[in-house]
This record gives C-alpha cells, structure tokens and sequence, in this order.
C-alpha cells in the first residue's frame, strides 16, 4: 500500500504523537534544574576545579542515560531477553552460571567504566567521590527503571564498603580489584544472600548453619530464598555453629582451587519487576565462606554497611523513577490533545502535574540531605536514612501510578512508554530492605535515642533559620502537630507508627525545600508551599483556592521546571 493510499484511510492518518519519543534521546542531567541546585549547595566549599569536574562527569553520563542506556535498557527488557541461570556446561559439568543479553550486558559495561560507585578506585579521577556524587549517579540511572544493573549497583557499593571497612588485607588486595579496579570484566557482580523462608527482615531466625574448620575457613549449609544478582562474590549471613550468633561471611562463586563453589541454584524467582536482572533460589551444601570482620558483630555489621548502603540506594532508586515518570507525562500531556485543547491544559491534570513534581522534588531534596549527613557520620542519619526508604518508596509508586493515568490507555502498554516497567520496579523497590512496619519500627527506634532526636532537629533548625520569613512558619506548624501526636504515648505510637513516620518526614521534607528557597527563587518557594498543602490535605483532598494549587501560573512554573 502506497503513502498516499494509507493516508486516503482517515483513521490511519497522522496525529498529535505520530512519532513520539517521549524524553528518549534527553541529557537527564541538564534538563534537571534541581539537582543542579543541589550540586551547587553540595560543592559550595569544594576544592577549585572539585564543581565543574563532578558536572562534566554528571553530564556526560546524564546524556548516556537518555541515550544509548536508555536504548539498551529498553532492549533488554523484552520477552526473551531475559537472564536465566544455566546449570550444566554441555559436558554435565555444574555450572550454576547466570547468562544475560548481550544489550544487559553492555549496559553494565557502560556505567561500570564511567566509575558509578567505584569511581575513586580509577587513576585518573583526581577528586574525591563523595556520596553525593555517587548518588547522584545513580539517580540518573534509575531514571531508566531498575534496568537490570542498579539493585547489582546498589550491592556492589556496598561490598566496596564493607570490604574498606572490615575486610582483611588478603581480602581486600584479592576482592577490591574484582569488584571496583578499573577494567575489570565484573560488572556489579555482587550480590546480597540473606532472606530464608522463615523470613527477611528478622534476620535472627537464620537457620542457615556456619562450622569453622581448623584452617580457619567457613563452612555453611543451609538455604537462602532471597538472593539478588548472583554472580561473582555475595555477603550472606549464618547461625554460628551451637551459638545463637548470626556471623556475616564473605562468598565467592568460585573457590580458590578453580571449583564451584558449594552454592546450587535451585530457580529463578518469578517478581513482578526489575526483571532485568536475576534474583534466585539457592541452597548451601559444604558452601566455603570467608568471615568479614568479627563473627560475633556479624548482624551488626551487616546492618551497618551493607543494608543501610541498600537503603540509600533504594531512596535514589525512587527518586530517579518519580523523576523519569513525571518527565514522561510532561511530555506526553503537552502534546497530546483532547477536546480541542492540549491535555496539559486542564486544570485537573496540571494540577496532577505539580503534585508530582512536588512530591518527587521533596524526596529529591531529603534524599540528598541524607546522604551528605551520611557522608559527614551525623547521628540523624540513623533516623533520616530509614524515613527516606519508606517515604521516597511510597511517593515513587504513587508518582509513576499518576504518570501512567496520566497516559490514558497508552500508559499501561509496555511498547509505549516506560511507565508500566517504572511501576512496576517502584513497587519491588518498595519492598527491598525491609517492609514499611519494619522501616518505621527502625526509624522510631532512633527518634527514641535522645543523641539522634537532638540532631534531627539541629538539621530542622538550620534548614528553617535560612528559609525566607514566609516560610518559616509553616515549619512550625509541621512541628506543633508532630509534638501534638507523640503526646498521645508509646501505646499509639506503636499502633500509628507509618503515620507519625510521615509525620517526621513532612517536617523534614518541608524544612530542606524551605532551605532550597533561601535565595528567593519562585519556583523552590512554590515547591515548599505546595508540599506544605499537600502535607495538610493529602494528595486527593481539595485545594485551597488562596493556596499554590489555585494560582494557575505558579502551577505552570511548577511544572515547566
């Protein structure tokens, strides 16, 4: 059929999105005013030249994302692509190998080489790598979804970590390498095996056994039901041996004399999202293990520096999702027509538009602060860094929910948009490290330690005595009702422990868009008065008409940003 024939069908002639792309193609990091703001506060004390090369390297990145990552994401998470574990050679030989496509694959190799968590293991960056720009990397990759490489991403930070800060000088000389050096083919191959059947948060009814052998090696037996991204080398945890001591150990694929290591996968799981990337079952049988740092501080140090680097990563995870989800129905709305008029024009779906642009700027803001207040070792980070998991997670899945309604009929095909993959990971992402009762429990546990209240209200403080006056006394407001709430005892407390964590992060959240606004920008002042709204009626409820929410141009401003 000729062009000209095709068009002579009126149904099937060109119309408002005939070839859209959505943002495929777009530099994520220049189009990002906010996170530009947040670079600027962050390297303000910086060394010289420390600013420009931290925003080169972003950019360059930023653009690999809504570029050739985005296509290689977009390809590998098609039917068929899938990774899937091969466990036999073509000689019967066990093998237990993970094999992914070749698009995963480049994928991995593409951010492993621009340096995302191992940047100061590669000679030529002469800068220090500060948390923030770890984390602002992986903000810009999750703005492709989960995209099979950053829950491995998020595991492998936090080997490196613990390896710098437990591992023997054996270990780290034979592991660094592999997992962080420069050119090597492990690319964020590590992976975290913890949860068994009988449960994953309370990891003390592990019944996974570990015997010392008289060289000083580990043996362990057991299962694990949960283990994400099985490659090269993983973290587990184990019972000691006739003790109730859960150890922390230290795994390799492949033992020292070129073996298999004693780890069977037993299946895939089958999970709803990041499905780019391989979560399995295993059992351990004479498995040989290494410990990492002292046995008896295993669970603690488990805590310490692996799943609390996962939890940091799980907050940046959201923030880039929301991001992406609001990108998209940007776009979308402001071409699309309905009724005579762009549908961006509504007041209902502009409204829409600067409440996901709010919520997603606040967990923005909160997250960054976090992870610099992580970096400096403040004592509100054992506060703010469970309060971030749970409420950047629960605003992410509402935000790439609102982008698909926002999408009609086309938001809910995968070949259309990356919306329903974006909502899809949301939701895993909020289960990762620990449910939402679990998450609140641990944050309420540190808003007990009078060390960390006291320094979360330092941070409080600080952030409102640099807010312009206008603003200052929404803070207080925010304040008055928590202290209001925690009046009414432990006992309610206990019962109410998701609404008084958002509680905390209303009051945090609202304080650090209030700080973004100290140089009067109408925009970031907009954004703290429009949290302040939603924080008070909620994201369905009516607004007022004196508030935000009924100034259409500020709305527009908003959005447009």
């Amino acid at each position: 059929m000729t062009t000209a024939a095709l068009f002579a069908n009126p149904g099937l002639a060109p119309f408002d999105i005939t070839g859209y792309q959505g943002v495929r193609g777009a530099d994520f990091y220049s189009i990002d005013p906010l996170l530009q703001k947040l670079l600027l506060l962050e390297f303000a004390d910086g060394a010289p030249g420390e600013q420009a090369a931290v925003e080169a390297h972003l950019r360059e990145y930023g653009a690999l994302c809504g570029g050739v990552l985005n296509d290689l994401v977009e390809a590998a998470h098609k039917e068929g692509k899938y990774g899937e574990v091969v466990h036999f050679d073509r000689s019967g030989t066990r093998i237990d190998e993970v094999r992914y496509c070749p698009e995963q694959r480049e994928a991995r190799r593409i951010s492993y080489e621009h340096g995302l968590v191992s940047l100061d293991f590669f000679p030529e960056w002469k800068q220090p790598f500060r948390m923030f720009h770890r984390m602002a990397l992986a903000y810009l990759a999750n703005q492709n979804g989960e995209a099979g490489f950053t829950c491995p991403v998020a595991m492998t930070d936090g080997m490196i970590r613990v390896l710098k800060a437990l591992g023997t000088e054996e270990q780290k000389a034979r592991y660094l390498p592999l997992v962080a050096g420069k050119g090597s083919a492990s690319h964020f191959m590590c992976g975290q095996y913890v949860t068994e059947r009988v449960g994953g948060s309370n990891v003390g009814q592990n019944r996974t056994v570990a015997r010392k052998q008289s060289d000083g090696r580990w043996i362990l037996n057991g299962e694990k039901w949960f283990c994400s991204n099985p490659g090269d080398l993983w973290v587990t945890t184990a019972r000691i041996e006739d003790t109730n001591v859960i150890g922390m150990f230290l795994v390799p694929r492949i033992k020292r004399d070129g073996e298999l290591n004693g780890c069977r996968i037993l299946r895939k799981k089958d999970i709803i999202g990041s499905r780019g990337k391989i979560t399995v079952e295993t059992v351990y049988e004479d498995c040989e293990a290494e410990e990492l740092g002292r046995p008896a501080h295993g669970l603690a140090n488990m805590i310490k520096y692996v799943i609390q680097t996962s939890r940091l990563h799980v907050a940046v995870a959201a923030c880039g999702m929301s991001r992406r989800a609001f990108l998209e129905a940007r776009a979308y709305t402001g071409v699309r027509e309905a009724y005579g008029r762009k549908v961006q024009d509504f007041p209902v779906v502009l409204r829409a538009l600067a409440e996901m642009q709010i919520l997603h700027s606040a967990i923005l803001a909160t997250a960054f602060r976090t992870f610099t207040a992580s970096d400096s070792g403040r004592a509100a980070t054992q506060l703010i860094t469970p309060l971030m998991k749970y409420a950047s997670t629960v605003h992410a899945t509402w935000i790439t929910h609102e982008g698909m309604m926002l999408l009609g009929g086309n938001g809910i095909l995968g070949d259309f948009s990356i919306l329903p993959r974006l909502h899809n990971d949301a939701i895993i992402n909020e289960t990762w490290e620990g449910t939402h009762q679990i998450i609140a429990e641990h944050a309420l546990k540190a808003w007990s330690r009078p060390r960390i209240h006291a320094d979360f209200f330092a941070l409080i403080d600080a952030n409102l005595a640099a807010a312009p006056n206008e603003l200052r006394a929404g803070g207080e407001a925010l304040r008055n009702k928590l202290a209001d709430y925690q009046a009414l005892g432990a006992e309610w407390l206990e019962a109410n422990r998701l609404f008084f964590c958002d509680l905390l992060y209303n009051l945090f959240a609202y304080s650090e868009l209030a700080r973004l606004a100290a140089d009067g920008d109408s925009v970031a002042l907009g954004l703290a008065r429009g949290f302040e709204e939603i924080a008070a009626r909620g994201k369905s409820g009516p607004a007022r008409p004196d508030g935000v929410f009924g100034d259409a141009a500020l709305l527009q401003s908003i959005v447009a940003w």
